[in-house]
Parts: structure tokens; sequence; C-alpha cells
């Protein structure tokens, strides 16, 4: 190939973090078209990860990168994102990376082959950017706050989540804002995440429960919530 076609590829890849994988339709915005591009990958210039991906020679996908290129309406949730957000000490070590989607998403094959990651298809709020924000500097990336994570968490107790975990979890978590909280609260499908959060966080004494309007938080009958499970008993 004309070294003038790799000047080209090398201007592109200005553009470009390391680790940042490519797709076609991004190269094509920058006057790569897909015949250049499989070029390319034959001179081994770039690597093709899959159909319509391409990542530049020598690199590895970077975990973070690799979401924020991703199309859907998803989210980094749960667990993950307390994790993110500094509460990894309070967590077990998980290697995956749980992705919160309220409609259909697939990965692609490329990033489950790269990234352990686990999808969880749920209905939790009606509206999927409550309590959700960019991170960082991606503003394609985007990630449960504390006060929706946490909801999402103990949506998942026991089935992906021990309780004596969430416990110890909801415990530390002395700086939850009640504007955020509130509004959680009172939109969350999930009674059980509700009443685990309240009972959890007045076994220890949260101040964010003197900041919240309890009369506009539903917490379904007055029977108590019993659910048996492998992993153990919830009772709320």
């Amino acid at each position: 190939m004309p070294l003038e076609k790799y000047g080209l590829l090398k201007q592109v890849l200005t553009h470009a973090r390391p680790g940042q994988p490519l797709t076609a339709a991004w190269l094509a915005e920058q006057g790569v078209s897909a015949q250049l591009a499989y070029h390319y990958v034959q001179a081994g210039w770039l690597i093709r990860l899959g159909h319509g991906w391409f990542l530049r020679a020598g690199d590895e996908p970077e975990l973070l990168l690799s979401l924020a290129a991703l199309s859907g309406t998803f989210h980094i949730g749960g667990r993950t994102a307390l994790a993110w957000h500094g509460y990894q000490h309070n967590l077990a070590h998980r290697p995956d990376t749980e992705l919160f989607a309220q409609s259909p998403f697939r990965l692609p094959e490329w990033i489950q082959a790269h990234f352990p990651l686990t999808v969880r298809k749920r209905h939790l709020f009606d509206d999927p950017a409550q309590g959700v924000a960019p991170w960082r500097d991606m503003a394609s990336l985007r990630v449960a706050e504390p006060e929706r994570a946490v909801l999402e968490m103990l949506w998942g107790v026991p089935q992906h989540q021990t309780l004596e975990e969430a416990t110890h979890l909801v415990e530390s978590l002395f700086g939850l804002r009640a504007m955020l909280m509130q509004p959680l609260l009172e939109n969350c499908r999930s009674v059980k995440a509700v009443r685990l959060f309240l009972n959890i966080a007045k076994q220890a004494s949260l101040p964010i429960l003197e900041e919240l309007d309890m009369t506009r938080i539903h917490t379904g009958s007055a029977t108590p919530y019993v659910r048996r499970h492998a992993t153990g008993t919830i009772r709320t």
C-alpha cells in the first residue's frame, strides 16, 4: 500500500485513544472507507475485532473505551457502579461488569470475548436516565449514581447478591443525597429493593432517613416481605 495511504491512517489515529475500538462508521467519518479499512487490516496496521469493528495494531481493547463505543440504551449499574464510585472495599471481588438495560440489548461477540460482562435486563425505573450520569470525560458512557446503584444491587438480592454483603455495603453509605434518593425510592418498581434499603438504613441509623418524606414512598402492604431462596431467606 502506498505510504500516503498509511499517512491518512496515522492522522486518523491521532483522534483515537490507545485501546479504543473503532467502528466502521467512525472511520468513514474520518475519510477511511470500508475498502481502505480492509486494506489496512491486510497490511497489518489495523486489527479486525468483528463485523464493523477495528482496533489499532498492537493495542488491546480497553474496557471503558470499549463500553463507551457501544450503541444502545444501557448503563453501568449495581455493584459495579458502586465500586466505580469508591465502594470497592465494601464489595467482594467480582470480575464481571454489570450493565443494566431496559430495552433489548445485544453485546458484540468480540467484547464478550475480551471482558466478563453481565447484562441485567430489568425495568426498575420508568425513566432509564433517572439517577444516571456520564462517567467523567466520557459523555457516551453512562453510570448509575450511588443512589440508583444501591437499589439496583438490592433488587439482585439474593439471586445475584448476598444479603450479608448488601447489608454491609448499605451500612457504609453515609454520603447518599436525599435530592436523588427520594425520587428514586418513589419511582422504583421493586418493592423488595425499597424495603430492604429502608430497613437496613434504619438499622444502621443512616442520616438520610431524616431527610426522606416517607409518605411519598410506596412500600407495599404491611405484610412482611418473605422470600426463600437457595442462598438464604429475605424478610423485610
